[in-house]
């Protein structure tokens, strides 16, 4: 069998069909969107395949393409049941990514330019003879363009826009006066859709939007309120990212035999499934992004990629430590407190939000949902249960915590001492380093009051210090048929360390630190120890070192080996 190739990277879909990559059939949901109000917004996280999709969409209903139909659409759902609109529709495409948001003058300026070349190309594509409006306003050359089209064109003009939020998720992580003034009743960009809403009346007739946060819809719908959000429809849960299944069949059509979907599906399964868009499904969706380059890794290297974070999507997470600003820091630090502690938090989905508005608690942990960063567990009672989806991010949220912890203490956390201590562990068998590393950071908040000082901080700086290192599968709270070890240190490919590890942490207050009450917890974690490598899970690891840690105040008091 001839493999296909891997599309990562890929965002073209002619370019996917006639090039020998590999197309998941996502055609079925052409016939949904459809059947479905006209004028669609549609959320997803960065890197799921958004972009993708709007090309996918533009080859289908482009009147220019109707020759091209077999080519592009053999074989796929939409190929063999065609609806009556394909290639039907004159696309006008606007992608708002890369738009310069220095300044207002800045930002007006690219914006303008943007608007300009996408009616440029449109009328280039399809040989018009108009002449756009020497303006520097969007809204007016968007509405001129309009007036001046043919008549044959009326109702015939299908507008797709691509990250229609780029550049205000940008302002709002640096700049909310400039974002509030951009988006406000008099600013640019809602005169912009106030003039797309009008050509409503006689040239467009469907619309298809993509974006990341519905932070601006709430601005835009008092001037265009016409469009429906559908990022939550059951029906469209699967539409974008991938399913098991499809996971399956990328490896089995990409990938040598000899790597086998059993080998690598369940590692891929940990690290980048778990997301959920609809409380009303159960299929749980994996980053499509992620997928492609854990697997293009593996074809090109035969093992999976060091950093398990794409460091395209990495600098998208990374923007966390902006957002916590945004109208409450206290309030946003205390809601992702309780995310690491816990793994979940409920909230009522906002559905849209505005900077003119309170931004609630609600808000910040919609925003979270809607970034990737959290996704549905389960509907309760008037709330959604959200959690953190999967290793990756959950990974992302420690290392953020811990930075916050470490910069409240004005202590740096320097990574080649973090490395040392993790080879201390993997080849000598030994963890004084990192136990050492803890007790520096312990001793950054000895004499302030912050937040108290727990168990759980001293898991977080353990599972975050050992995931910064790459040498480890680090699973906090890991379940074993006995309960739960606080953290385990497991084989990752494609690292094979002489020593494995797992620990038992106990945190004792200096007023309850007698040798007595030290030598209660050591015994305490000893006995759970013992009780918990007994699993079968475990039995199996080679060079397994045991661990119970006991810390009073800023120092470990009591360090054990089982």
């Amino acid at each position: 069998m001839t493999l296909q190739k891997i599309p990562y990277g890929i965002s073209n879909f002619r370019k996917m069909r006639e090039e020998g990559y590999i197309f998941i059939d996502k055609t079925r949901y052409i016939r949904l969107l459809e059947e479905s109000p006209p004028y669609i917004f549609f959320l997803r996280p960065r890197r799921f395949g958004k972009s993708l999709f709007v090309s996918l969409l533009h080859y289908y209903y482009d009147i220019s393409e109707k020759n091209n139909f077999n080519n592009l659409f053999s074989g796929t759902k939409i190929g063999i049941d065609p609806t009556i609109k394909r290639n039907s529709y004159y696309i006008l495409n606007f992608d708002f990514s890369a738009i310069t948001t220095e300044t207002d003058r800045e930002l007006q300026k690219s914006f303008s330019a943007r608007i300009r070349d996408s009616l440029t190309q449109f009328i280039d594509h399809y040989n018009l003879a108009i002449q756009l409006e020497p303006s520097e306003s969007g809204a007016d050359i968007l509405s001129t363009f309009f007036s001046r089209l043919p008549d044959e064109m009326k109702g015939r003009i299908y507008v797709i826009i691509d990250e229609y939020d780029h550049f205000a998720n940008e302002l709002l992580s640096f700049n909310i006066d400039l974002f509030q003034e951009t988006i406000s009743r008099q600013g640019f960009i809602r005169k912009w859709y106030e003039a797309l809403k009008m050509g409503t009346k006689n040239y467009v007739d469907r619309i298809f939007a993509t974006g990341v946060s519905p932070i601006t819809l709430d601005s835009l719908t008092s001037g265009f309120n016409i469009s429906s959000n559908l990022t939550r429809s059951p029906k469209l849960n699967e539409m974008m990212g991938f399913t098991e299944e499809e996971v399956i069949l990328l490896m089995e059509q990409t990938l040598p035999q000899e790597y086998g979907s059993e080998t690598l599906l369940p590692t891929m399964r940990r690290y980048y499934n778990g997301y959920l868009f609809s409380e009303g499904e159960n299929t749980r969706i994996f980053n499509s992004d992620m997928i492609l380059y854990y697997m293009s890794s593996y074809l090109e290297w035969g093992k999976p990629p060091e950093q398990l974070l794409d460091m395209n999507i990495a600098s998208d997470y990374g923007k966390i430590s902006r957002l916590i600003r945004i109208k409450s820091p206290e309030r946003n630090i205390s809601v992702l407190k309780d995310i690491v502690y816990s793994g979940e938090v409920s909230a009522q989905i906002t559905s849209q939000f505005s900077m003119e508005k309170d931004f609630t608690r609600d808000d910040f942990v919609s925003l979270l949902y809607y970034l990737g960063l959290l996704t549905i567990k389960r509907a309760i009672p008037g709330e959604i249960s959200l959690n953190i989806p999967n290793y990756v991010i959950k990974g992302i949220y420690y290392d953020f915590f811990l930075r916050i912890i470490a910069r409240e203490g004005d202590f740096d956390i320097h990574n080649e001492k973090v490395r040392e201590a993790m080879r201390e562990i993997g080849y000598e068998g030994r963890c004084t380093k990192l136990v050492s590393l803890i007790e520096e950071l312990l001793h950054a908040f000895s004499n302030r009051d912050f937040i108290g000082f727990d168990e759980k901080y001293i898991k977080i700086a353990l599972f975050t210090y050992a995931n910064m290192s790459n040498l480890y599968l680090v699973k906090s709270e890991y379940e074993v048929s006995d309960g739960y070890i606080d953290i385990a240190l497991l084989k990752r490919d494609p690292w094979h360390p002489d020593y494995y590890a797992v620990f038992e942490l106990k945190y004792l207050k200096m007023t309850d630190s007698s040798k007595k009450s030290i030598e209660t917890a050591k015994r305490a974690g000893e006995k759970q120890l013992m009780q918990y490598i007994s699993s079968p899970e475990l039995t199996v690891i080679k060079n397994l070192k045991k661990w119970v840690l006991v810390f009073a105040g800023d120092r470990c008091v009591s360090m054990s080996e089982v």
